[in-house]
């Protein structure tokens, strides 16, 4: 039995100070795409008159055996996405050493998750 090895990219983007309700998250997932993210037109009028947006882009290596859409749907529900968000806070991520720590911290979020997932098929 061989095993392989799957490329997915999580990507984060930061939101606008604007739009940063009290008590919310100043970053967003933009990849896997979220279900319940729309844009409404003026506020992807006032995003481009910002200039460009800050990414966070968390390359993940995966031996799950998930096409891409069952690998978000993964994502989704075993509640990385919403881990990974806790962990970038109010970071400004503006120097590359605490932009690679926290991709890393996140990577090893995805990771526990992943084995937590393997242990759980194993005990069913």
């Amino acid at each position: 039995m061989g095993f392989g090895v799957n490329e997915y990219t999580l990507v984060f983007k930061r939101a606008p100070e604007w739009q940063v309700k009290r008590g919310g998250h100043r970053w967003e997932v933009l990849r896997p795409t979220p279900r319940r993210h729309t844009t409404r037109r003026g506020h992807a009028e006032r995003e481009r008159a910002l200039g460009v947006p800050h990414l966070l882009v968390v390359p993940i290596y995966s031996t799950l055996a998930l096409d891409a859409l069952a690998y978000e749907r993964f994502l989704l529900s075993s509640g990385v996405l919403d881990a990974a968000l806790r962990v970038l806070g109010h970071r400004a991520l503006s120097d590359p050493f605490s932009a690679e720590t926290t991709r890393k911290k996140i990577q090893s979020l995805v990771m526990a998750a992943e084995v937590q997932h393997i242990v759980d098929g194993m005990s069913a």
